[in-house]
């Protein structure tokens, strides 16, 4: 812990040392890991050593696969991997082709390699453009399914470095600037390639003394604590990430009497207490506290940055609560390290995220309109229950493979379908890809479920079936999984279903789920399940609850 704590202040400098980057040992075991192919016309090695110490800090073991220089992208010697990266120097190619010319060969290659691979796809590279206009690299990766593309030019804009120094290009193999390298290795480390393959950061928890403010709440008092700039900062980012959709806590060892008035009269304070969807305010250790918040936000601990001014604190925790991530608290600093810790930046923010944190505040008063029912239709009229069934929705691409990605509770399958493979399966005729939608009186909830079926002769095939945690425990499961495969044109006609089923850490929900619907006294096994199609022509869902069908086959 007191490496990544040294190691805070050089990977998260403003100006990075590039000496100093080149010196950090940060021997954390390694957490997750990322298979990354590299088709390259200009040299990566050195900036990719650079990204070395990003990646040991986000305990992310990163292998590379290197390709020759190939102006011609050919993808010779092509490896499964996690990630498809394209590394290219544009203007090798802009010295002899108009842009447009080149913008599209380029999407020809692009697709050329989605053909081949279903791994996400970052095309990192410049390009001149006009300030206003659309950046055509941008929109190449907008026309293809899971391709995403990294503005070196922009990065080294925002911090005010030069992107490239011919003079050293033939020396280096690159014309990218010593000065711009550094900068690029942290961006490709935490950012572009973490948002395109690893499971997302979920939600912050904070602590408050020497982390939100400068001082102790209990000692200097409420109007004795300090909010400086760099304080300020930090909770206007909070904020700011929290409209986005990631969920803030409170873990802070006070009273909570005095924690509740000091975010009651600092009206300077950027952070509400209404702005924490869970709180907790105790002597407790704080790994139960921290226990206790992933229960509340329904999310594992993994799925959890910690912030804390304490690296004992940070040391126990995660010796607690396994896979939880860390950042030490500094005011200098604190903004800058969750800024990039892997995890927490996203290629594209969707609608849906900015509605999760409101509706897990809403789930409160779900809950108690559920103990006050007679019986679930009077809990269904009471919160005004809708649900909408989408089947092959091309515009919620994204969100489905974010959605299969991210459900680890009631996830049968655990396939993780990728973008670029919900997209065949769309396509295909055979196969059908439905997205459930939910809102009521108290909140919009967003997409919040999926299913991916095919059909193989007379039985329909449930490859994935996921349902967002914040869906969970509304007596809904039924209505909604069965309902939407139901509607399925592929459902037509077919005799049983088969729903596969594999075991992970934390899907017991799903799982019990498909027990109860087999009425079996155990957990399914492994392998493929069988329900004749009958079951779900005699289901009859709660006339209370309002459903709307759109097919797009």
């Amino acid at each position: 812990m007191l490496r990544r704590v040294e190691a805070q202040p050089v990977l998260f400098a403003p100006k990075i040392s590039r000496l100093a980057l080149q010196k950090l040992d940060i021997a954390d075991e390694p957490r997750q890991s990322l298979q990354v192919n590299v088709w390259r016309n200009h040299a990566i090695e050195n900036l990719l050593g650079l990204a070395q110490p990003f990646f040991a800090y986000g305990r992310i073991a990163a292998g590379f696969h290197i390709s020759d220089y190939d102006d011609s992208l050919m993808f010779a010697g092509h490896q499964s991997a996690d990630v498809e990266l394209l590394w290219l120097d544009s203007e090798r190619y802009l010295a002899a082709s108009a842009a447009a010319e080149w913008l599209t060969w380029l999407e020809g290659r692009v697709r050329a390699l989605r053909a081949i691979s279903k791994a996400p796809i970052v095309i990192a590279s410049w390009m001149a453009v006009q300030a206003d206009d659309i950046h055509p690299l941008q929109a190449l990766a907008d026309a293809v399914p899971a391709v995403y593309f990294a503005d070196l030019a922009a990065v080294c804009a925002e911090a005010g470095v030069a992107l490239t120094d011919q003079r050293s290009a033939a020396a280096a193999g690159t014309p990218l600037a010593n000065a711009a390298q550094p900068l690029l290795a942290r961006k490709l480390a935490c950012h572009w390639l973490p948002a395109a393959a690893l499971p997302p950061v979920k939600a912050i928890a904070l602590d408050l003394d020497h982390t939100l403010h400068a001082g102790v709440l209990g000692e200097d008092g409420v109007d004795g604590v300090q909010l400086t700039a760099e304080h300020a900062s930090l909770q206007q980012m909070l904020a700011g990430l929290r409209e986005r959709g990631i969920f803030l806590a409170l873990v802070s060892r006070n009273e909570m009497q005095d924690a509740e008035a000091l975010f009651a009269q600092r009206s300077d304070y950027p952070l509400k207490w209404s702005d924490f969807s869970a709180i907790e305010v105790s002597w407790d250790p704080k790994a139960q506290a921290l226990s206790r918040v992933a229960q509340a936000l329904r999310i594992a601990p993994d799925a959890i940055l910690f912030v804390d001014d304490n690296p004992g604190e940070l040391a126990s925790v995660a010796a607690a609560l396994d896979g939880i991530k860390t950042v030490h608290a500094d005011a200098a600093l604190t903004r800058r390290a969750i800024e990039f810790y892997p995890g927490l930046w996203r290629w594209r923010v969707d609608v849906n995220d900015a509605k999760r944190v409101q509706d897990l505040q809403a789930n409160a008063e779900r809950i108690a309109l559920q103990a006050d029912a007679a019986d679930s239709s009077a809990y269904f009229r009471s919160l005004q229950v809708a649900l909408g069934f989408s089947y092959d929705p091309l515009e919620q691409l994204a969100r489905v493979a974010e959605l299969c990605r991210k459900t680890n509770q009631f996830n049968l399958a655990m396939r993780r379908f990728t973008e670029a493979e919900v997209a065949d399966r769309m396509a295909l005729p055979s196969a059908s890809v439905a997205s459930i939608s939910m809102k009521d009186r108290l909140s919009d909830s967003g997409m919040i479920g999926l299913i991916i079926a095919e059909r193989e002769g007379s039985r329909l095939r449930i490859e994935e079936l996921c349902i967002s945690c914040r869906a969970m425990g509304r007596q809904l499961e039924d209505t909604m999984i069965l309902g939407v495969i139901a509607g399925m044109p592929q459902f037509d006609g077919c005799t049983e279903l088969a729903f596969v089923v594999r075991h992970g850490p934390r899907n017991q929900p799903a799982l019990e789920w498909l027990g109860k619907l087999l009425d079996m006294q155990e957990a399914p096994a492994e392998g493929e399940h069988l329900l004749p199609a009958d079951i779900l022509r005699r289901f009859v869902p709660d006339s209370s609850v309002t459903i709307t069908k759109d097919n797009k086959k």
